[in-house]
């Protein structure tokens, strides 16, 4: 029996869709009916894929903060796959709330459990930037005294807890995917790339990131644990791109304007200045000097050890794009 956290996301959600065929029973947590919505758009959003398989998913209610209902879907459960996360709370402590200690919940009960095989979706904010020009790995280590954006910290104290539970007996699996594009959520997360360059959004920054296809994020996640790979961690990404290379590829795909204004490092400074008050008295959450980094920065992340272990073809960024960019108009139209 398989459990999936996070199955009204976009990892789990098309995580299930792959789970359709399985033999397995498929456990996936929700927390209101309405959210599944979500992951019957994202079944939708496959070429055949049929919406009312949704439906032969053992979906239920719980919430990784809630040990009671946790305890309740964990049973008979062999393996986990942990997609769900914070990306954006409204405080920094309600983001490690979801992302350690819900963690950490689901760490105890799995080796409480004798879970098989625990998968723990992390991400490349986690990992640390390495000497000189040379591209990030796994093994380069998150830094504390970097400049961390608070939901790298939080991600990296869940990976912590990934990596104690190895320490304690339970096999796991953990994956630091770059910025992953996919269908069905557009509202939230990666998914506002499509939906802000299709309201024409005129801006770009200058940095670059690692970005993957999120069919091949749960194809990777699902070999890897049917694998006798374990406790190692995977970087996942098909190619590093400029933002602005990306939301003009994605500009294209949408017929919108391509942005055209360059967000300079000493502009995103000054809206940091300007935001700093108005968030202090809580009006709105304000820019942090972590994430001008990150708009910044150009930084380019390696997936040679995932293709090397899998003997893993990424897909190109380009059709990925195309594809997302029809679903997204025609979830508008």
């Amino acid at each position: 029996m398989i459990l999936v956290t996070g199955g009204t996301g976009l990892v789990g959600g098309h995580l299930l869709y792959r789970f359709r065929e399985s033999e397995l029973t498929i456990n996936a947590i929700y927390r209101t009916k309405a959210s599944i919505d979500k992951t019957r758009r994202i079944f939708e959003s496959y070429e055949g894929g049929a919406a009312s398989l949704v439906d032969d998913i053992n979906w239920i209610q719980a919430d990784i903060l809630d040990l009671p209902s946790l305890e309740n879907a964990m049973k008979g459960v062999t393996q986990v796959y942990h997609c769900a996360a914070a990306l954006d709370a409204d405080s920094f402590e309600q983001l490690k709330k979801v992302n350690v200690t819900g963690t950490q919940h689901l760490i105890d009960l799995s080796i409480a459990r004798k879970v098989e095989k625990f998968c723990y979706v992390s991400s490349i904010a986690t990992l640390g930037n390495p000497l000189g020009d040379q591209s990030i790995n796994e093994e380069d280590f998150f830094n504390p005294d970097a400049k961390n954006t608070d939901y790298a910290i939080s991600k990296y104290g869940g990976e912590m807890e990934a990596w104690r539970a190895s320490q304690e007996g339970l096999p796991v699996i953990i994956v630091n995917p770059g910025v992953i594009l996919g269908e069905g959520c557009y509202d939230t997360g990666s998914g506002q790339l499509f939906s802000k360059t299709a309201n024409n959004q005129p801006f770009y920054v200058s940095g670059s990131s690692g970005f993957v296809d999120v069919r091949d994020v749960v194809s990777i996640m699902q070999q890897l644990m049917e694998s006798s790979i374990k406790n190692e961690r995977f970087i996942l990404i098909a190619d590093n791109q400029l933002f602005k290379d990306l939301l003009d590829l994605i500009a294209t795909s949408l017929k919108s304007k391509k942005p055209y204004f360059k967000l300079r490092k000493w502009m995103l400074y000054t809206v940091y200045a300007l935001l700093k008050i108005p968030s202090w008295l809580g009006i709105t959450k304000g820019l942090s000097l972590a994430q001008i980094e990150t708009f910044t920065s150009r930084t380019i992340y390696s997936n040679e050890k995932v293709t090397d272990a899998l003997s893993y073809e990424f897909k190109d960024l380009k059709p990925t794009i195309e594809r997302v960019a029809l679903d997204y108009q025609k979830q508008k139209n």
